[in-house]
């Protein structure tokens, strides 16, 4: 995704503090640890299992706050649709409210992926998982501060080596998680989540080629759309 946009300055603000925030909570994931990082239990002390629910929903979810869509269309409400779904379904479940848990008991009984990973292999999947989500929140921020007030066709910075950075963040934030807490409903979720983004992208592409024309079509036919070099 890049274009000539302008953020609202309180969606910029919203944005840039939950970036803040998020890697205020979870930087401590990269140090080793036993149990949750020493942010989480400050946050349950604090707020409880529900406060503590409900305060990641709003810092991850502030994150759409740095999208620039270029306007309202079906493939945008899919995509976030998509995000807030597995973002809800993660922050339920590894906090401690499964979501299918919840919804299967009476029926069959579901196990618990993550405990029994953390049991299989430690702590150093949610250290490569931080690593990957931090990755992912630092794209959606140089996506953002490229095409944040661009006066035309953006093709410099991170854009010179994938067109859409700040999808690919968002994959790279989601698999993120999955590696640190995966569970039933988020790895059905996750490529759900993958094509409806992979389809805005596609959708903005062709909005792009009726504004920008031939200099849009050779961008495209010089820049990866996700990975450089490869896709």
């Amino acid at each position: 995704m890049n274009m000539n946009t302008t953020t609202p300055r309180w969606r910029t603000v919203v944005g840039w503090s939950a970036v803040a925030l998020f890697v205020l909570i979870y930087g401590a994931e990269l140090i080793p640890h036993h149990g949750p990082p020493l942010t989480i239990q400050w946050m349950y002390q604090w707020f409880g299992r529900a406060g503590v629910i409900v305060l990641n929903l709003v810092i991850v979810l502030a994150f759409l706050s740095l999208f620039a869509y270029r306007r309202p269309s079906r493939e945008v409400w899919a995509s976030k649709g998509a995000f807030v779904a597995f973002v809800i379904a993660l922050m339920t479940e590894m906090f401690g409210w499964p979501l299918l848990i919840f919804l299967l008991s009476p029926l069959v009984k579901v196990p618990t992926i993550a405990r029994s990973w953390f049991q299989a292999v430690g702590h150093w999947p949610a250290m490569v998982g931080t690593v990957f989500s931090l990755a992912g929140v630092a794209l959606i921020a140089l996506g953002w501060q490229k095409i944040h007030r661009a006066g035309g066709l953006v093709t410099d910075g991170i854009y010179r080596y994938i067109r859409h950075p700040q999808y690919v963040g968002i994959f790279l934030f989601t698999f993120g998680w999955l590696l640190h807490w995966p569970s039933v409903i988020t790895l059905i979720l996750w490529p759900f989540l993958i094509a409806a983004y992979t389809w805005l992208a596609l959708y903005e592409e062709k909005q792009l080629i009726q504004e920008f024309g031939p200099a849009y079509q050779e961008y495209a036919r010089k820049t990866a759309r996700f990975i450089p070099g490869i896709l």
